[in-house]
């Protein structure tokens, strides 16, 4: 009588029949992981970082259709709305109305500060077609999608965006700014820093005053000195 046991396989026949299991092939979607972003490649957008010196050049290329924001590190409100900016770069929509999101900080770049009379941060403005129009709204990330992609308009037909000033208007415009930032601190829109940045300026008025009647009675006292009218005589 033959046995019904069957024989164990051979090794090799182990081997053909792991690499023919249909259970060891990787999937194909696998494989298209590695195909598609070869001929689909996707580039991850970025806020453009501005400076005084690139401003008008990062506006001509972006076809002058930008979203600004005039921010500085040390501002919380800038901080507390950076992931929703940044979600902005990176949303669709925003990128297929031809919006380049770009920020560009305060306190290094005064002359754009002024030139466009900001006077706070953080402060948003859409410049577009020669105008710029200034966000007043909530900065949560679905309200600022809205206003960039078409909001705006409502606004009416926004302002021309100012020439770049010369170096006298650009003094003249920083001299006014420091007197409205004074003049706000006065009146206590500022809070408890405001208060102390006018005692500080109070301060230092002070100091610049004493200094200047220091040098008037010095210079008066040599000019009417014993020593001077000697010598006068002598001459």
């Amino acid at each position: 009588l033959r046995s019904t046991r069957a024989e164990p396989p051979k090794p090799r026949q182990l081997i053909m029949r792991r690499r023919s299991s249909p259970a060891r092939r990787a999937p194909t979607w696998v494989a298209l992981l590695y195909v598609i972003p070869i001929f689909f490649p996707y580039v991850a957008a970025e806020v453009l970082q501005m400076t005084d010196a690139t401003f008008d050049e990062d506006l001509d290329s972006a076809g002058g259709n930008m979203l600004v924001l005039f921010k500085a590190e040390q501002c919380g409100h800038c901080k507390r709305m950076a992931p929703d900016y940044e979600r902005l770069s990176e949303d669709d929509d925003v990128r297929a109305s031809g919006v380049t999101v770009a920020a560009i900080d305060v306190p290094r770049n005064r002359q754009s500060t002024v030139r466009f009379g900001v006077r706070g941060f953080p402060t948003l403005m859409h410049l577009r077609d020669g105008k710029f129009y200034r966000y007043r709204g909530p900065r949560a990330f679905r309200i600022l999608k809205e206003w960039v992609t078409g909001g705006y308009r409502d606004q009416g037909g926004g302002e021309d965006i100012p020439e770049k000033p010369s170096s006298f208007s650009q003094t003249v415009m920083i001299g006014k700014a420091a007197w409205l930032e004074l003049k706000d601190a006065a009146m206590g829109k500022s809070g408890m820093a405001g208060y102390l940045m006018v005692l500080l300026m109070g301060v230092l008025v002070m100091i610049l005053g004493f200094t200047v009647w220091f040098f008037v009675v010095l210079l008066i006292w040599g000019v009417n000195s014993p020593e001077t009218e000697e010598k006068e005589k002598k001459s």
